[in-house]
């Protein structure tokens, strides 16, 4: 890949990682709503890579700093994120070797259905519930 078009890439990417941020830091949303989307429709990369490599940014860094920016204003239920914590967890590895055996194009038609399902759900609950 040539130097420019390389840096341009690069500049589209801290770009789109930078509005994925505000959307993590607004909605609680980022990687799998806005940022593996993004990876795959406008830097090519295959569903899988897109969804590894979005973990590598979000959990540690936009995690930390949304949870205490959340918690400084008590919007928090600890006791319902530490049982949270071990289903995310052993649903992590177990989703994480689903993956393995699905094919690429099969793991974004799946992704796209769950947006799509629970994007409706929640369109439909915003305004008529």
């Amino acid at each position: 890949m040539a130097e420019g078009t390389r840096m341009g890439r690069d500049a589209g990417i801290l770009i789109v990682a930078g509005i994925c941020g505000i959307a993590s830091g607004m909605f609680g949303i980022g990687g799998g709503v806005l940022l593996v989307p993004l990876l795959g429709l406008l830097f090519s990369f295959t569903q899988h890579r897109a969804q590894g490599t979005s973990l590598v940014a979000l959990i540690p860094p936009t995690g930390a700093l949304a949870l205490m920016a959340y918690a400084r204003e008590g919007f928090v239920s600890w006791r319902t994120g530490f049982l949270l914590i071990p289903g995310v967890f052993l649903g992590g590895i177990v989703g994480g070797r689903l993956a393995e055996k699905l094919k690429p194009r099969r793991m974004r038609q799946v992704f796209a259905g769950i947006l799509f399902a629970l994007g409706t759900w929640q369109a439909c609950s915003a305004w008529w519930r």
